[in-house]
């Protein structure tokens, strides 16, 4: 009975840690569950990449609680963590410890709503004061030295200068975001106040529907259409080698930018940029890097009195780096933090919404500090977490670190031992088959590029193993070629003759054949396609040999082909053509055969191609599709005895009248869908008036 008070002592004092969400950095928390994304867009579980090892509130400071803090900064030469604490109107200066050191602002520096903090190299403390339109510079004490408003310039006419964060580079220039929410850009200016441009502009992409709207349109309604403007950076990092990293909540591609001196995104350069430098990717507005995952999800539409479906897209709120180079940010729409290797490639997403450790009420600002611990604020809690990579993570970051710094060798050894802990890691197996085409191992690095999934790695190395192998084998290959020659020279006429007996056969069997040839020639052309995928080069594939189902694929060949039928039939019957809808099924059949005699042969081309040299297999495509609508051409001139000009016209006229079967059966799907959906309404309504 004695023991009961210090038991209860011990139970209150839990507690109230609890209630005060302090826990010593220095004890390891919970591990935090963490998952990637396939390269079909799939989440993928992944082993816990950080722990959470202590969280920093302000209720148990002398500081006192954190009212809406918008920003961070980790001082790498002290350690020391600045907190804009917006809705107090001052910075608070937090030593290594996490304990209060000392704060400026309020009456003694006169902050208003201050949005963003920085150190310089000097130790002096910037601030971005948001509501008084103007960046202060403290000393390192916290003391008042000197402020900067908006730079007097003609570019600035109308621009809201409101920074919200900031960075200083080695010169003194100061880079500040600032302006509204519709006009958000980063301005450039130096100790003088003097203006020096506006850095790292994202560019408008084109778009076609826009150019046609204003060619299209009146005088009138063009100066009614919205200027477009380019999409803003929200937030910006200098990090430890003079690039400054960037982050847009808008941009549906290149939402991380690492921008060098002029402001040129260079991010992605050193590893594989989609569609760089083609031109079409760049029209259709595909060029650069997908940061994040969009993600489908439905909500109820009142209007329409049925759920829709809507897109939820990254928002990315903050940028860090560390000094492995290890990019991680915030997405502020899902509580996220994505974490990146130098060439964009994505390691590990963990946090989630929730009050629980490793979760988020509105994370708006990350930092790196050393041996790849983060820290991140909280707005909605008011509170700093920290997390610490477990030890497979740190090997992670040095073997990207080891790869990106030409220490090829060391990096395919740790690549290694990742690859055996986690033989699912995708990236592991592309570090490690990046690491074996620098020792020249390519078929090995083939090998690692198929366990990764990663086409565009697998057709490099396929190219550097090509071209070894034709070098090592040339003479073999000259005299293949010169006995191909002979064959063709001295055989070409028994060749030809073969062939054209072929062709009378075939020409007979057509002309001569029952209604069983149509059942046989479509089984026969849904084979094909299902072969035809298989046999694919491994970078030619759109899906798995496993995920390919018979009834899907045959319902592609099928569908077309019943609804061409149909069509034709009904068109030909408008013009009084000749033909029967037996002999239509039949020819429709037979006009298949391009596509079942070229499909295996053009297809097994990609085992000698690169992806780089994909027009070759697109133009084998296009002559297959080709021969088989002028088959489908030919079958409505010989069936319904046409001359050729109507019977184009005739074709063009059942493509129209399939499209409109196809119309006809959504639009009745889509009612019965209502008809069913109604009648199960009034069903539950008499079952809940019944019962």
């Amino acid at each position: 009975m004695k023991k009961k008070p210090k038991y209860v002592l011990i139970i209150v004092l839990a507690l109230w840690l609890a209630c005060n969400d302090l826990i010593l950095a220095s004890a390891d928390g919970p591990i935090i569950p963490s998952y990637t994304i396939d390269s079909d867009g799939r989440r993928v579980p992944a082993p816990a990449g950080y722990m959470h090892t202590g969280t920093i509130s302000g209720e148990v400071l002398a500081c006192g609680a954190f009212s809406s803090p918008q920003d961070l900064f980790l001082d790498p030469a002290t350690g020391n963590l600045l907190v804009a604490d917006t809705g107090n109107n001052r910075i608070v200066v937090l030593n290594s410890a996490g304990e209060f050191s000392f704060e400026t602002g309020g009456e003694r520096g006169g902050l208003t709503a201050p949005e963003g903090v920085f150190v310089d190299v000097e130790g002096d403390i910037w601030v971005a004061d948001t509501a008084n339109g103007r960046v202060v510079d403290f000393t390192p004490d916290g003391t008042f030295k000197a402020e900067y408003h908006k730079p007097a310039s003609d570019f600035l006419a109308g621009f809201d200068f409101k920074p919200s964060k900031l960075v200083v580079d080695q010169r003194g220039f100061i880079y500040a975001a600032a302006g509204s929410e519709d006009n958000l850009g980063v301005v450039v200016m130096d100790g003088t106040e003097r203006f020096r441009g506006f850095f790292g502009r994202t560019r408008i992409t084109f778009n076609l529907a826009r150019v046609l709207a204003r060619v299209l349109a009146s005088k009138a309604q063009r100066r009614r259409m919205l200027r477009v403007r380019p999409a803003p950076l929200r937030n910006i990092h200098l990090d430890a080698w003079g690039f400054i990293y960037a982050v847009s909540p808008v941009l549906p591609r290149d939402q991380i930018q690492r921008l060098n001196s002029i402001g040129e995104n260079v991010y992605g350069e050193v590893g594989t940029r989609t569609g760089a430098g083609r031109l079409w990717d760049k029209l259709l507005g595909k060029e650069g890097i997908e940061f994040g995952e969009n993600e489908v999800k439905w909500r109820w539409d009142g209007a329409r009195n049925m759920n829709v479906p809507f897109t939820l897209y990254p928002m990315f709120m903050d940028v860090a780096v560390d000094e492995l180079g290890i990019v991680s940010v915030i997405d502020g729409q899902r509580n996220l933090i994505y974490q990146y290797d130098q060439a964009g490639n994505l390691l590990t997403i963990f946090g989630g919404t929730g009050l629980s450790a490793g979760s988020f009420a509105q994370p708006v600002s990350i930092v790196a500090g050393t041996e790849g611990r983060l820290y991140v604020l909280d707005a909605g809690r008011g509170s700093i977490q920290i997390f610490r990579p477990t030890a497979l993570m740190r090997l992670i970051h040095q073997a990207s670190h080891e790869y990106f710094d030409g220490k090829y060798d060391e990096a395919a050894a740790l690549w290694g031992q990742i690859a055996q802990y986690n033989t699912n890691f995708a990236l592991a197996h592309s570090g490690l088959g990046k690491a074996l085409m620098r020792q020249e191992r390519f078929v090995e690095a083939m090998q690692e590029y198929r366990y990764a999934e990663n086409k565009y790695g697998y057709s490099d190395a396929f190219r550097e193993y090509r071209y070894v192998w034709m070098r090592s084998h040339f003479n073999l290959l000259g005299l293949g070629m010169i006995a191909l020659l002979a064959v063709a020279i001295l055989g070409g006429h028994t060749l030809s003759r073969g062939l054209r007996r072929l062709v009378t056969t075939l020409r007979h069997l057509r002309e001569h054949s029952g209604l069983w040839a149509a059942p046989a020639l479509l089984l026969l052309a849904i084979v094909v396609r299902v072969v035809g995928l298989a046999v694919l080069s491994f970078h030619y594939r759109v899906q798995r040999p496993e995920e390919t189902r018979l009834l899907f694929e045959g319902g592609k060949m099928l569908i077309p082909w019943v609804t061409w039928c149909i069509a034709a039939l009904a068109v030909g019957e408008v013009f009084y053509g000749e033909g029967t809808f037996r002999r239509i099924v039949i020819s429709s059949a037979w006009a298949l055969w391009p596509f079942i005699v070229l499909t295996l042969p053009i297809n097994l081309v990609t085992h000698l191609i690169t992806w780089d040299e994909r027009a070759l297999w697109h133009a084998g495509q296009v002559v297959i599709w080709a021969l088989v609508a002028w088959q489908f051409l030919q079958q409505i001139k010989t069936e319904h005895s046409f001359e050729t000009r109507q019977a184009i016209v005739v074709m063009a006229l059942t493509l129209l009248g399939m499209l409109m079967i196809w119309v006809l059966v959504g639009l009745v799907y889509a009612l019965t869908s209502e008809i069913v959906r109604f009648v199960r309404q009034i069903l539950l309504e008499i079952y809940v008036r019944r019962y």
